[in-house]
């Protein structure tokens, strides 16, 4: 259940949704490389928001899970 609010749930949203077509485009071939990925998506939404930048990695499977962990400790959640 999300935290956020309805705008920022849609944001949230719109960034996975974007986020997917990226990958659909550009698979990683291992999950490592996944994980690097995500991990430069996630720097980049952190610079604007931390817990929609949470959402949106909780969305990506282990992976995202791993991410949206390091930003909870980097940023003292």
């Amino acid at each position: 259940m999300s935290r956020l609010d309805p705008e920022r749930q849609g944001k949230v949203n719109t960034i996975i949704s974007e986020i997917e077509e990226f990958m659909l485009e550009f698979p990683p071939q291992y999950e490592t490389d996944k994980e690097s990925m995500l991990g430069y998506f996630s720097s980049l939404i952190c610079q604007l928001d931390t817990d929609i930048a949470i959402e949106v990695m909780e969305h990506f499977g282990k992976a995202g899970k791993h991410q949206a962990m390091a930003i909870k400790v980097n940023y003292g959640y």
